[in-house]
């Protein structure tokens, strides 16, 4: 009996936390309407159109970082092995993680996501992907900056009582502009550049039909101030 008690608490305690899950992701969705018109784009604006378009069964690599939030919003992993999500503090793993999820994995949907700073750690994935045809799908969330150094400095300042100030320009990222679609095509990978709310669907339409690997330079919203580099001394 005590057993039967026990299990029938932890069911109860399960069906608790899943609901108050539940309830917090469709809190947190409404509050991305507050932005969904917003230009330069939020992570959320696009994953709002692309999760319906994927299979139940596709597979995320998530080195996204501080926009993973809102990929698990509107893409919740339902299955073992579908949802694979950067560990430790290194950065870079984006977009061979997900080369290495599609091989292991051919004949399903595997999109890679990652952000600007980590691209730049193994960009010449992309090359691999395009020599070995791997046709997995990257997505780089480009907001022009290092934005996890900046939530960690600010997470600094405030539990030493340091008033909020500007970034270190060493966390700018904006100039000169990083082109990931450019980068990946001269490594032959077909890839598009999303700027424009309009511009997610088609984009989304031709990566997950092109045979072969395709990136989606998706530009962002980002703090970044562009117009102080090679002002200020050392940047």
């Amino acid at each position: 009996m005590r057993r039967v008690r026990l299990t029938l608490e932890a069911r109860d305690r399960l069906a608790e936390r899943t609901k108050g899950k539940e309830e917090k992701r469709k809190a947190e969705i409404e509050k991305d309407r507050s932005v969904r018109d917003a230009t330069p784009m939020y992570m959320s604006r696009f994953m709002e159109e692309l999760a319906p378009r994927l299979p139940v069964d596709a597979i995320i690599f998530d080195e996204a970082l501080t926009c993973s939030p809102a990929i698990t919003r509107y893409f919740t992993p339902s299955q073992p092995g579908q949802y694979f999500l950067t560990r430790g503090g290194s950065l870079g793993v984006g977009i061979p993680g997900a080369i290495g999820a599609k091989l292991a994995h051919p004949d399903k949907t595997v999109i890679g996501f990652t952000g600007d700073g980590g691209a730049m750690y193994t960009i010449q994935a992309l090359w691999t992907a395009a020599r070995h045809n791997v046709g997995a799908k990257f997505v780089v969330c480009n907001n022009g900056s290092y934005r996890l150094l900046q939530a960690n400095v600010s997470a600094y300042w405030k539990e030493r009582s340091i008033p909020p100030h500007e970034f270190p320009l060493s966390f700018d990222l904006s100039r000169p502009v990083l082109r990931f679609a450019e980068m990946a095509r001269s490594m032959g990978v077909a890839a598009t550049r999303v700027e424009k709310a309009w511009e997610i669907g088609p984009a989304i339409q031709e990566a997950l039909t092109h045979q072969g690997p395709f990136l989606i330079d998706l530009v962002l919203e980002g703090q970044t101030h562009p117009e102080l580099i090679g002002v200020r001394c050392g940047q």
